[in-house]
């Protein structure tokens, strides 16, 4: 009898001798088995293994399960299928975080709330991808900001002459 690749592989030539003829499913893809057409095993072309979802990578090449598709971590997200190393999350812009795995496209980013924000770099040891509420860092004394979403201390407002603030994360100028 004919013998099926394993899975995580395929073979796409007629008449093959040996096992070294199938061929990995490249990284970012996986093949189980007896996924096939109408539940058969035996891959027999490239398209025959399935990209890890968006929102997930994989670095393995020859996978046979999608449990070996990997979340993007918090802070960041994926928004294209099949990607093959953790550098393809994306991280939210400036002023924004994800405080969950998985997310799979930009509009998973939620904005600071107005009187905070979050500068690209302010992570731990530098890095990017904000990934909790508390990332957001409050607008300093004497100062506000009434917008969301904000990237940069300098978007917090000084009171005005004559008026003072002795609060952090002041959303108006009349806290």
């Amino acid at each position: 009898d004919c013998i099926d690749c394993v899975a995580g592989k395929y073979i796409n030539l007629a008449g093959s001798d040996e096992l070294s003829d199938c061929i990995d499913c490249v990284a970012g893809t996986y093949w189980v088995t007896g996924t096939g057409f109408n539940g058969a095993d035996g891959a027999d072309e490239s398209s025959d293994c399935v990209a890890c979802a968006v929102g997930k990578f994989s670095i393995i090449v020859g996978s046979s399960t999608i449990e070996e598709c990997t979340d993007c971590v918090a802070g960041k997200y994926i928004d294209a299928t099949g990607s093959d190393e953790p550098e393809d999350c994306i991280n939210c812009d400036a002023g924004k975080y994800i405080d969950v795995s998985g997310s799979d496209e930009s509009r998973d980013c939620i904005n600071c709330i107005a009187g905070k924000h979050w500068m690209a770099g302010m992570g731990f040891e530098g890095a990017d991808g904000a990934d909790e509420e508390t990332d957001c860092v409050a607008c300093a004394v004497g100062k506000y900001s009434t917008s969301v979403g904000t990237d940069t201390g300098d978007d917090c407002t000084d009171c005005m002459v004559g008026k003072y603030l002795d609060v952090t994360a002041s959303d108006a100028p009349e806290d």
